[in-house]
């Protein structure tokens, strides 16, 4: 039996928004073993899925997703804001509560709230943006997959900074998360124009 909330539009902005939330949450928990040193691969690994979840792409993401599961423009432009700020409460909120991050976590990334508030309206417009059928929503569809192929060349994911020396685990896990961001993102790319020919098909025959 289906779960209402589940399956209307808002729910699955909010089931996909504690999702990234909670994912994000227990890849940045680290143990003893790690922070001495004896668990290096076990540390590279939750790099590497810390990296990836945190991913600018990741997160705008999310809020294309909010507006294309709400259709219409003002709501998905309403949906792209919640569901950032929504997954920052959670996130930050479940830290706390589980003893994660102390109590001055708010206040030491509050900048983070801010994002959502300056990008969740564009965000969410166009993920509704996405359903068209037409030029404009291949266009808004493509927002995503090409900002995850962009996204670890324009933050230096494959190289070290001059002068710095990064240990292996956070070195080798730059890499292979901006291996994954480009792999999904032409994946998701491919699957995005072959959604858009298969309906430009359609309307035309």
């Amino acid at each position: 039996m289906r779960t209402p909330i589940l399956t209307s539009p808002w729910g699955r902005v909010v089931a996909w928004a504690l999702v990234l939330a909670v994912v994000s949450l227990l890849s940045n928990i680290t143990s003893v073993a790690q922070l001495s040193g004896e668990a290096n691969a076990l540390l590279a690994a939750r790099f590497y899925v810390s990296k990836v979840v945190n991913a600018g792409a990741v997160w705008a993401g999310l809020m294309v997703l909010a507006g294309w599961l709400l259709r219409r423009p003002a709501p998905a432009a309403v949906a792209g804001v919640v569901s950032g700020e929504l997954a920052l409460v959670a996130h930050y909120g479940l830290g706390q509560l589980t003893g994660i991050y102390d109590s001055d976590i708010w206040a030491s990334n509050l900048y983070w709230f801010i994002a959502p508030l300056l990008f969740g309206v564009p965000l969410g417009l166009i993920g509704a943006a996405a359903r068209r059928r037409d030029l404009w929503g291949l266009c808004a569809g493509l927002v995503v997959p090409l900002g995850a192929v962009l996204e670890p060349w324009v933050t230096g994911q494959f190289r070290t900074p001059a002068g710095l020396a990064l240990p292996w685990p956070d070195r080798y896990s730059s890499i292979a998360c901006g291996v994954t961001l480009i792999v999904g993102g032409l994946i998701l790319g491919w699957q995005v124009i072959a959604r858009w020919r298969r309906h430009a098909t359609s309307d035309g025959g």
